[in-house]
């Protein structure tokens, strides 16, 4: 027969044991959910038209986007003609059904260079809003400016998710 102090450290043991496995399982989960968080994805509309404004880089912050509080979407790139005025609208989509429009004017984009605003080398950016009800989960979304005469000034689509 086992003595008390054995048997208790044969408990201790297996306890232990216990906790390390459990610990394994949850640095395997996290690093699991990290691995298929989607990231913040970006490309040139489909068959663009002709674009004045074509970002090299797109970015959201803070990502993942959190219900109730905005985002800010950043893309630089060259501006390779005057922009004199416009607007812009960007269209977020939740299970491909339009959800969010959001509208503005194209001289706030960069406000660096208020219009007209010559070619070169630009930032553009603007926060939106994240509506408090908006569901957590993976979204989709595009963007276009257009100038004052009609012509895009630039267009592209992206994907995003809200988090919990």
């Amino acid at each position: 027969t086992q003595s008390r102090s054995s048997a208790a450290s044969d408990v201790y043991k297996r306890q232990v044991r216990g906790n390390q496995n459990m610990k394994a399982v949850i640095l395997f989960i996290t690093v699991l959910a990290i691995a298929y968080a989607a990231p913040f994805t970006w490309q040139l509309c489909p068959e663009p038209p002709p674009q004045i404004f074509k970002p090299t880089s797109v970015t959201m912050s803070p990502y993942p986007a959190v219900a109730g509080k905005n985002v800010t979407i950043t893309s630089h790139g060259a501006l390779t003609d005057y922009v004199r005025g416009g607007t812009w609208r960007a269209t977020v989509y939740y299970d491909n059904v339009p959800l969010h429009v959001f509208t503005g004017d194209s001289c706030d984009l960069v406000p660096s260079c208020p219009c007209p605003c010559g070619p070169g080398d630009y930032t553009a950016s603007t926060a939106v809003p994240v509506p408090a009800f908006s569901p957590a989960g993976a979204y989709t979304g595009k963007f276009e400016a257009v100038g004052a005469s009609g012509g895009t000034i630039s267009c592209f689509t992206f994907t995003f998710d809200i988090g919990a």
